[in-house]
Parts: C-alpha cells; sequence; structure tokens
C-alpha cells in the first residue's frame, strides 16, 4: 500500500506542477475563457483516468483510487464547465471502459457527478481555503464509503477507515500544492508589478510603457479604434527643487499623480516617463475628443493647490503634447508627441498642442 500511495502522491506533483509551468505560460495573461475552461477539464479529466490505474488496496477483494482529486482540482481551477468536462471522462470511462460495464462500474461511476456537486458548492470561483478544501474532500470521500458500504456489506469498516484515511491525505497533500503555487503566482506577480512601476508616484514606467505600447497598437488594429498619447510636463518644476529642495519636488509629483488618476479613466494608462515628464495612453481617444480630455487636464492642474511639507502653497501650470493612433504611424507617436510639447512650452507653456 505505501509504494501505491507514493505512486499517487508523485503523480500529483508531477501533473500539478507541470500543469502550473505550461499555464503560466502560455495562459497566465489571458482570460479563462470558456475553451479554455474545458481544455483545463479535458486534461484533469484524462488525469483522473490515470489515478484509476493506480490503486491501492483497501480490502481483500477491493481496491480503490484518488480519482475524484482531479474533479475537485478542475472546479477550482477552471469553475463549473472544467468540472464537467473532467467528470464526464471520468465516469465514461469508468463507466464503460475500466472493466466493461456492470452493476459496479456503474456504481463507481455514479460517485463522480456527486463530487462535482460539492465541488461546485465549496470550491466555485477559486476560493480555496483549507476549510472549504477540506470540507469538499471529507463530502467526497464520505460519497465514495458509502458505496463502499452498500457494496462490501458486513465487511466495510476497515475498508471505508483505511479509504477515507487516505483520500484525506491525498486531498490535504493537494491542497498544499495548489496553496504552494497560487502563492508563488502571487509573489511573482507582485514582482512583476513592482518592477512596472514607479517607485515614488506608483504610476507605470518607462519599462511598462514600452510594452502598453505594442499592445495598445495591436488592440487598435483588431478593433478599428483610435488612441491617443498625450505627453506631459510640468511647467518649471525645476524651480521647485532648486528653491524648496528635493522633498517639496517629490510631493508635488504626488499629488500631480493623484489630479491624473482624478482626471483620466481607469482603463486609461498613466506612466512617470522620468523627473517631471508624463504620458497618458487614452483609450479609444481621436484627434478631436483629446482637444476636450487635454483642456480638462490642464483647468484641473491650474485650479488644484499643491501643499509642500511646509506649508507652503504652490499653483502649477502643464505643458503638453499629443499624438494620435493611425493618424499618426505607430513608429512615430512619440516624436510627433513630444514635437507638439516643444511646441506648447516654445509658445509659453500651459497649454496643450496636438500633432497634426
Amino acid at each position: 500500500m505505501l509504494e501505491s500511495l507514493l505512486n499517487n502522491f508523485t503523480l500529483l506533483t508531477t501533473v500539478l506542477f507541470f500543469g502550473h509551468m505550461v499555464t503560466s505560460k502560455y495562459f497566465a495573461r489571458r482570460k479563462r475563457t470558456p475553451v479554455i475552461r474545458i481544455l483545463i477539464g479535458f486534461v484533469l479529466g484524462l488525469f483522473g483516468v490515470v489515478l484509476m490505474y493506480y490503486t491501492f488496496p483497501i480490502h481483500a477483494n477491493a481496491v480503490a483510487d484518488f480519482r475524484q482529486l482531479p474533479i475537485l482540482i478542475s472546479v477550482y481551477l477552471g469553475g463549473g464547465i472544467a468540472g464537467i468536462a473532467s467528470t464526464l471522462i471520468i465516469a465514461v470511462y469508468r463507466l464503460l471502459f475500466l472493466h466493461g460495464f456492470s452493476l459496479y462500474s456503474s456504481i463507481a461511476a455514479l460517485t463522480t457527478p456527486i463530487t462535482l456537486v460539492i465541488s461546485l458548492i465549496f470550491l466555485r470561483y477559486r476560493r480555496l481555503s483549507l476549510k472549504r478544501w477540506t470540507a469538499a474532500v471529507a463530502l467526497s470521500a464520505l460519497n465514495t464509503a458509502i458505496f463502499l458500504y452498500i457494496l462490501l456489506e458486513s465487511n466495510w469498516l476497515e475498508p471505508v477507515l483505511i479509504f477515507t484515511s487516505m483520500f484525506m491525505i491525498g486531498g490535504l497533500f493537494t491542497y498544499t500544492l495548489l496553496r504552494h503555487m497560487r502563492s508563488t503566482d502571487d509573489s511573482i506577480r507582485m514582482m512583476q508589478d513592482a518592477a512596472n512601476r514607479d517607485f515614488l508616484t506608483s504610476l507605470y514606467n518607462s519599462r511598462a510603457f514600452e510594452v502598453m505600447m505594442e499592445q495598445k497598437v495591436g488592440y487598435a488594429n483588431r478593433d478599428n479604434l483610435p488612441f491617443t498619447i498625450l505627453l506631459i510636463d510640468i511647467d518649471h518644476f525645476k524651480l521647485i527643487n532648486d528653491n524648496y529642495g528635493h522633498p517639496a519636488g517629490d510631493a508635488v509629483l504626488l499629488q500631480f499623480a493623484d489630479v491624473l488618476r482624478e482626471t483620466f479613466r481607469p482603463k486609461d494608462r498613466i506612466i512617470r516617463k522620468g523627473g517631471e515628464e508624463f504620458v497618458v495612453i487614452i483609450d479609444q481617444c481621436n484627434e478631436q475628443q483629446i482637444i476636450t480630455i487635454g483642456e480638462r487636464l490642464r483647468k484641473n492642474v491650474e485650479e488644484h493647490p499643491f501643499m509642500l511639507p511646509n506649508g507652503t502653497e504652490l499653483k502649477l501650470t502643464i505643458s503638453a503634447g499629443s499624438a494620435t493612433y493611425p493618424s499618426i504611424s505607430a513608429e512615430d507617436l512619440f516624436n510627433k508627441a513630444d514635437q507638439a510639447l516643444y511646441k506648447a512650452k516654445e509658445a509659453g507653456r500651459n497649454r496643450i498642442y496636438r500633432a497634426l
């Protein structure tokens, strides 16, 4: 029995970690569409079929396996669609192919849809907690224990205790693996996000800007929708650092970032390029709309009281230049916006110029 259990645990570890590597590489940034969810269920259904061949003895005339665990995992990872897919594969294979159709195969196959219902109640929408997972595993074990009681009649107690113990151990082992992978994903996501954020304002940084521009051009071509970049510079910002010190300059940048967040929509991307220079990628914005949007930003900044650490209140202005895709090519977009910004400064600052 020990060898069989070690084989099961090895198989669980291998499949889960390999599957995690594949999904992290190819599906991490994709929304889990119904097709992807069905694929998850299909793969875990096949995993359940494999587990049927890694049985462990619980009685002189009976063996058991961990086929129900892939159903629990599929509902956690892919929701109801994945759970249904994996359940169908496991149930049909057990009913018709493993040892042929019989009363025993019918009863054994019936445990899988019951496990699916239990999984949908406790594990749907990636709600993974020890309490929920333990409840789902325990009820799944009870589900099988009832059928063992029916099939084994008077000799049911020892097999039921052995199976329940082994299944609970296997279930908690699986939970540990899933929690570890979830924690790893969260840590990687946090590090990736930190690498793309400006350390002072928490806005996106120049590194993120390059990636976002490439993605935005792709989306714009696909959806045939324009977007505009707005290159912004705080007028005479150097004087703030010279006259009040760099802590005062940092305070202004933090407040200016807040003004940008309040002015633009959540789907617009705000980037600090460096120093007092900022860029906003404005989604679904054409050459006419940017005039209104830019003017709203200019007024918001002009009317905002910027407070320094020593209590001094400053009034600031901005200059900005915009360029719109696809009227201007992706290769020239930033340079054209930069040229428009330069013209705004040359014309006296506190104004928005548009590249033509």
